[in-house]
């Protein structure tokens, strides 16, 4: 395949990813794509990323008659880089293989922040340019300090599958001429929570939160359930 061909391919897999799955997932994606801006990059000691990363980023999707809340959705994690059609596997994974959503009360830059922070983490880790592992549904991400409000409780994420399709939800994967993609939510929660699930496991506390009605949307005002 010479380069004009996988450039049609690889945009192909883009197109239908934003154009068909998006759109089918979340309705209205908002005005246009935020990329994650160099100085994240900075911020993690990478001033000079690779370029193709500055072209990841992340949609605002406003609420629906369907759902009640913001969804922000990355884009560009499940990219192909350094495959093509002769490459692909059956049954493998499109990029690292997810895209990442988070679930918001209010329209929230701090929530497009956190992603591109999340997103450029897991891009530098699997380019070995940082020490660490890829997430999985069910990790537990401390934070440092509270999410999106300075006197907030919540300092940690947990990553989840995302709501089912028939509580308002969308699929918990999907899939792409290069490979499935998996859908995980971030959702915030506090280090009483945190300790929760690293005792009674991830699943024990989506149950709880889901009983007491924040899963999986990130208040950043709520206060803990623990």
């Amino acid at each position: 395949m010479d380069e004009a061909d996988w450039q049609k391919w690889f945009e192909g897999i883009w197109a239908q990813r934003e154009e068909r799955v998006y759109p089918a997932f979340f309705g209205d994606l908002g005005p246009g794509i935020y990329t994650i801006p160099m100085s994240t990059f900075a911020s993690l000691g990478r001033a000079d990323p690779d370029p193709r990363y500055l072209t990841h980023g992340v949609f605002e999707s406003p609420p629906t008659q369907e759902r009640a809340e913001w969804v922000y959705v990355s884009s560009g994690m499940s990219n192909p880089w350094g495959d093509s059609p002769e490459t692909i596997q059956a049954g493998a994974y499109s990029g690292l293989g997810f895209e990442f959503t988070m679930h918001t009360r209010e329209r929230a830059k701090w929530a497009v922040q956190m992603l591109h922070w999340i997103m450029a983490v897991q891009l530098l880790v699997a380019a070995g340019e940082l020490s660490g592992s890829l997430l999985e549904r069910n990790d537990r991400i401390p934070l440092g300090g509270p999410l999106g409000k300075r006197d907030g409780v919540l300092t940690h994420l947990l990553v989840g599958a995302p709501p089912r399709v028939e509580e308002g939800g969308y699929p918990g994967e999907f899939e792409l001429p290069s490979g499935k993609v998996e859908m995980m939510v971030l959702v915030g929660i506090t280090e009483k929570e945190s300790e929760f699930a690293k005792t009674q496991g991830a699943e024990g506390l989506v149950k709880l939160l889901m009983h007491h009605g924040v899963w999986a949307v990130t208040d950043v005002g709520r206060v803990g359930v623990v």
